[in-house]
């Protein structure tokens, strides 16, 4: 099949260009100014930008609890990040009940994830149960093209947190095979100290869940994360940074010729803490995540830390928890909601570039080459699948978004919907959109609209509306890729 996307001005990470591009099956085939017909469809980009397909650094589809639990949506709502414009989405794959990590890659590849997600996939290996394997499996996991894993250093008290000595002999065994590790980073012991004492004075309401998530705490967990990493001469990307004070660890540790990559996502750019202050409490824990949601200055830093590439990627965090397991906060002998028993995530896979071009470049906060670079080209790069993703080139995957910059609307759930019955970024303008979306060269949203049937479908008990199957692909990852490009002046 031969498409023709015309009359566009093409936008990549370092460059800004009047172009067509000639798309032949699933690989784009050329750029140029004049082809000959004929085609089987032409896409008539005047008046708006072209940019490589967004990549999504991080995203929790089918994501397990300690018990085996599904808390977050499943795969069939992945199809929001096409309509956002994402057309690779990097999945955790957590440790399923009773597997290594190998084995848990391949069941989710194979089975969770096997024609139910629509986007592109590529793999973050999850440790979520540290054993004696675990070790030996880190250069299996490399090979199998998942050369990226993440390490808990919260959660203290369940198989998700790595201790000091785990997270040393993870980094050790990473670096002597090419894989980058990515962590989570906030201090358990104060984490459980603050959320103690104010249980302890009888403070439970969902406003109480950021009072109880310092940034100090961060910075030191980010802080200890670096000094590892650089010991063990192994690359690191700190997920999900919040606030100026684990951006700022970040900021020096690079300044010093570090190894390290960070990683922020688009609720900490543009909402702030107080969104947990609505009495309703069904109301105020849709936004309890962690870490959690912060101030003004924070987010004020963040945008600065992207441009000044402190920060380099923006992943969404995609954990759409459904409303009635948010609810498990209630708790019913007390007649009370408790914070400390809220599900965390929030959902955002399909409104990541939105939120970035609305409140970024149409603020005058963002160049356009940086917005690709920060939501594509970088995080594909160090995920190891750069150029096939995250690039406008000919032998790219034809992975392309005809971005509409006229577009003016309102997010809501209905507009924007993100899997499951709520939007965190309800009621706030949005200004652009995708409106065309090609995967590989087919295309998937037109007119701003997904072309796929949407269903109903049943997870543990949870009835999640609008979904879609998907025949997305694997997409393996070369260890270390070319992130260190990622890393400037460190050699």
């Amino acid at each position: 099949m031969r498409v023709l996307v015309k009359n566009g001005t093409i936008v990549t990470a370092t460059d800004e260009y009047k172009a067509n591009i000639l798309i032949e099956g699933e690989k784009i085939a050329a750029i140029g100014t004049h082809f000959e017909g004929p085609f089987d469809k032409e896409i008539d980009a005047s008046g708006k930008y072209v940019f490589p397909g967004g990549v999504d650094n991080h995203a929790h589809f089918e994501a397990l609890n300690t018990d085996g639990v599904t808390t977050n949506e499943p795969y069939e709502t992945a199809w929001v990040a096409l309509l956002g414009g994402t057309t690779t989405i990097v999945d955790f794959c957590t440790n399923e009940p009773g597997m290594n990590l190998v084995d848990s890659v391949n069941y989710r590849l194979n089975v969770r994830a096997k024609g139910k997600v629509a986007p592109d996939i590529a793999i973050h290996a999850c440790c979520t149960d540290y054993t004696d394997e675990t070790l030996s499996e880190i250069p299996k996991l490399v090979e199998m093209g998942v050369p990226t894993m993440k390490l808990f250093l919260a959660y203290k008290g369940t198989s998700l947190y790595m201790d000091d000595m785990k997270l040393l002999n993870c980094l050790e065994a990473a670096q002597k095979c090419g894989m980058t590790m990515m962590v989570h980073a906030e201090n358990p012991d104060v984490l459980d100290k603050c959320r103690n004492e104010m249980a302890d004075a009888g403070h439970y309401e969902p406003k109480y869940h950021y009072m109880t998530r310092p940034p100090y705490g961060e910075a030191e967990a980010v802080s200890r994360a670096i000094r590892f990493a650089d010991a063990a001469k192994c690359p690191l990307c700190v997920v999900h940074v919040s606030c100026v004070e684990a951006g700022e660890e970040i900021r020096k540790a690079r300044a010093e010729g570090k190894a390290v990559i960070g990683e922020t996502c688009p609720h900490y750019l543009v909402l702030d803490k107080h969104k947990m202050d609505d009495p309703d409490w069904k109301v105020a824990c849709r936004w309890i995540c962690s870490p959690a949601l912060r101030e003004k200055k924070d987010q004020d830093y963040l945008w600065n830390a992207l441009n000044r590439d402190w920060l380099s990627v923006c992943g969404s965090d995609n954990a759409g928890i459904p409303l009635e397991q948010k609810y498990w906060g209630w708790d019913e002998e007390n007649q009370r909601c408790d914070f400390r028993k809220v599900p965390n995530g929030c959902p955002g896979a399909g409104d990541r570039l939105n939120a970035l071009w609305t409140y970024g470049v149409a603020a005058g906060r963002m160049s356009r080459q940086k917005f690709v670079e920060v939501s594509s080209t970088a995080v594909a790069k160090m995920n190891g699948i750069y150029p096939q993703k995250g690039a406008i080139a000919v032998g790219s995957d034809a992975d392309i978004v005809v971005f509409d910059p006229d577009y003016r609307g309102t997010i809501t759930v209905d507009t924007n919907p993100t899997g499951v019955a709520y939007n965190i970024f309800e009621g706030l303008e949005q200004i652009g959109r995708a409106d065309t979306v090609l995967l590989r060269g087919k295309t998937m949203v037109e007119g701003g609209k997904y072309l796929g049937e949407l269903k109903d479908v049943v997870v543990d008990g949870v009835t999640y509306h609008g979904c879609a199957s998907g025949e997305g692909r694997f997409v393996p990852g070369k260890p270390y890729g070319s992130g260190y490009e990622l890393l400037r002046d460190v050699k």
